[in-house]
């Protein structure tokens, strides 16, 4: 290797111990010394580091080490292109550079840029000069050092380069998985909540008593329904750096956001918020990082710990799983999200209507698609754009899961003119019978505008009648449509709890329910996942009074893995037939 003649340093945990924008650093008075003794040798240093420039120049001036060090790149921006900007105001070559970092990822980036740059982490230090490639030309008076001070003067006002890093990115193979089991990596968990603050985006902190933390984390995940807690891995081909996110969503906001340092400017915390579905982050304090971008160059895996379990096969990534269902699918369903290409179906808010995916709906839509049934739907704007849309009717799914928890707020209204039976619930109203309610009395319950007009009002009125509120005879007839059209398709149907809840009548639905589902399954060769086995007792509910349809986040963590095992086990027995 080639004579060194510029070192440039990292300064976290490199050149200092500790990381300035985490709570203080410790000067390391050895490397302090060694950038008068390389001076003296002829050998000028720089720096590369991801720090705030007037922090990190107020610290090494505290020291009286700042004026060793010439074109400094300190920023929150990609290690490549600030090396490149130090490459290029210097003019020397990279073979004669060392560039030494505690980081594999930013060693690995200026090999990216320059492969013959010369490259350490900071072990090296402790031999750097005894080492041949160190030992430079004596100059004592630092002349050389002088030079590039001059040259430094003109170069003041050079803009930073800071290039496209993408290409870096997408060669550098960088994965991650998601995992939930919170109380086995607490303690590290705990840490990230209350020492991050870079790449912390809700800066919710906890106490630092481990017992008072596990508390909070309690009472903050169970505020929120439904509600999903979890970490995150990260690695790349160059290395695993560990545990580096944390994330707590409840009701599509996020309590807690954050992520290390350690993963900065790797598109992480970008593509991590896309994948959980991009919830709302209300941004508390600076931060380095903005969630908006298009990260593509992340993969999911089950553990970057694992590599014998790393690859989810492409068969599996590109599986169609329909999760159709309410509040079970939506807190299970980024458990899926992680490994399948899911088609969700869940619970819609529209114009102070409430639209389910009720069985009904699905037996329905064949007469709601005749010339008849269109001219109802267009004679109120009502019904959303996409109300008659299911992966059941496309069959676009290659795995249906299905949950008929729901069915028990179904309320049946029957239409006039065309004889067809819909599924309608809207909570603004004085009683069932549309009637009942005047279009006033709607807007005032409802406290605005509905998005829809008196006349719209009035023509529901008159078009619509109360027939029941989940007619069970009506429900088994709906349950056999909807079987038939899947009867090709690989079909997972969860049994209902029908033992544990404050709501004896929900219950007594459910049991109904499920006395109608579960030997039609197997008439059909349907998988059947039971909630059953892992809803025991009050505690594996949200809360104590919880009527029993919300559930604790171990019960719907089991029932997430149980219903995977039985898609992946139809992943690999078709990749194989393939």
């Amino acid at each position: 290797m080639e004579p060194v003649r510029l070192v440039i340093w990292d300064l976290d945990e490199t050149f200092w111990s500790g990381t300035l924008s985490e709570g203080g650093i410790q000067p390391i008075e050895r490397n302090m010394a060694l950038l008068k003794t390389l001076s003296e040798r002829g050998i000028v240093n720089s720096i590369c580091s991801k720090n705030n420039f007037a922090d990190a120049e107020r610290e090494l001036k505290k020291m009286g080490v700042w004026d060793y060090f010439i074109f400094p790149q300190i920023a929150f921006a990609p290690k490549g292109p600030m090396i490149r900007e130090i490459v290029e105001a210097t003019n020397l070559r990279p073979e004669t550079m060392m560039f030494i970092d505690d980081n594999p990822m930013n060693l690995n980036e200026a090999l990216f840029f320059y492969p013959g740059m010369q490259v350490a982490d900071p072990s090296i230090v402790a031999t750097l000069l005894e080492d041949d490639r160190f030992r430079g030309k004596p100059d004592t008076g630092m002349e050389r050092l002088g030079r590039y001070k001059v040259l430094e003067e003109k170069h003041r006002d050079k803009k930073e380069i800071q290039g496209d890093n993408i290409n870096f990115l997408k060669q550098s193979n960088i994965r991650v998985s998601f995992h939930y089991d919170i109380e086995k990596e607490f303690d590290r968990i705990h840490e990230l909540v209350n020492r991050t603050n870079q790449l912390n985006f809700t800066k919710n902190r906890w106490p630092e008593n481990r017992e008072a933390a596990w508390d909070v984390f309690q009472k903050e995940f169970s505020e929120r329904f439904p509600a999903i807690s979890g970490y995150i891995k990260v690695s790349d081909k160059y290395g695993n750096y560990g545990i580096c996110g944390f994330f707590m969503i409840g009701e599509r906001r996020a309590t807690h956001f954050l992520f290390s340092c350690r993963i900065m400017s790797m598109g992480v915390e970008q593509f991590c918020w896309n994948h959980l579905m991009r919830p709302h982050v209300h941004v508390v304090g600076d931060v380095i990082s903005s969630l908006d971008g298009d990260v593509n160059w992340i993969t999911i895996v089950d553990d970057v710990d694992d590599d014998s379990n790393n690859f989810i096969h492409d068969y599996a990534k590109n599986l169609k799983v329909c999760l159709r269902g309410a509040c079970d699918f939506t807190s299970m369903e980024h458990y899926f999200r992680a490994r399948y290409n899911v088609l969700g179906e869940f619970p819609l808010a529209y114009k102070s209507w409430a639209f389910s995916p009720w069985v009904r709906t699905i037996a329905a839509t064949d007469a709601l698609q005749t010339p008849k049934g269109r001219e109802l739907l267009a004679r109120t704007s009502i019904f959303p754009e996409n109300y008659l849309d299911s992966a059941v009717i496309s069959g676009d799914a290659d795995i249906y899961v299905l949950s008929f928890s729901v069915e028990y707020a179904a309320h049946l209204y029957r239409s006039r003119s065309t004889g067809v039976t819909v599924s309608l619930c809207n909570d603004f109203l004085a009683g069932r019978d549309f009637s009942e309610t005047s279009y006033e009395t709607l807007v005032r319950n409802f406290g605005r505008d509905p998005g829809f007009s008196e006349s719209e009002w009035e023509f529901m009125q008159q078009e619509f009648e109360f027939f029941a509120h989940h007619d069970i005879g009506m429900f088994m007839a709906d349950v056999c449509k909807l079987f038939e059209k899947l009867k090709d398709k690989k079909v997972i149907v969860l049994v209902l709890n029908e033992r544990v809840g404050s709501d004896d009548w929900i219950k007594s639905v459910y049991g109904n329910i499920n006395r109608i589902v579960v030997p039609l399954s197997e008439i059909y060769g349907f998988d059947l996942v039971d909630y059953g086995k892992y809803v025991q007792s009050v505690e594996d509910l949200a809360s104590p009074d919880d009527h029993g349809v919300h559930f604790s986040r171990e019960v719907y963590l089991k029932m997430a893995t149980e219903i995977m095992n039985i898609c992946d086990r139809y992943a690999i027995e078709n990749e194989k037939a393939d």
